[in-house]
């Protein structure tokens, strides 16, 4: 009886433990390398979409995103950013083409390939997500009225 008990807690804190996480569906090898490339990192959630694991987390008082491919091998980063953190050329570019829009949100992305960012912008007609390159170039992805 004290087994059957024991095994039910300890099938309970296990089941409980890796939900809140998300842990429970990512590799063991996703797992190791996010450990040994992210110390002392907290409020960690995890998910899996379209082959990668993404990590959800804060890291020196910052929250991002970190992405793995199934062997465990980081494939990308994005963290949130100040507009001042944009290069100096897009805030021109931005400023010049998308002129009375406001910057909801900037997130810079950097992988092995490439490194952009990210903006999300409004006025008073429509939301847009735009593209700036490492050239600088802005691109817009979506737009929503």
């Amino acid at each position: 009886m004290k087994k059957l008990i024991l095994s039910a807690f300890l099938a309970i804190t296990v089941t409980t433990g890796a939900f809140a996480t998300g842990e429970s569906k990512i590799s063991y090898f996703v797992l190791s390398s996010f450990k040994h490339d992210f110390k002392d990192v907290t409020n960690v959630t995890w998910s899996s979409k379209t082959g990668l694991a993404k990590a959800s987390f804060t890291y020196n008082n910052q929250r991002m995103d970190a992405f793995y491919n199934p062997d465990g091998k980081l494939f990308a980063t994005s963290k949130s950013i100040n507009l001042d953190d944009l290069p100096v050329s897009a805030k021109r570019s931005f400023a010049k083409k998308y002129e009375g829009y406001a910057v909801k949100e900037a997130i810079k992305y950097e992988s092995q390939e490439e490194q952009s960012y990210y903006l999300s912008v409004e006025n008073e007609k429509e939301s847009l997500i735009i593209k700036v390159d490492e050239n600088d170039r802005l691109s817009l992805l979506k737009r929503v009225k």
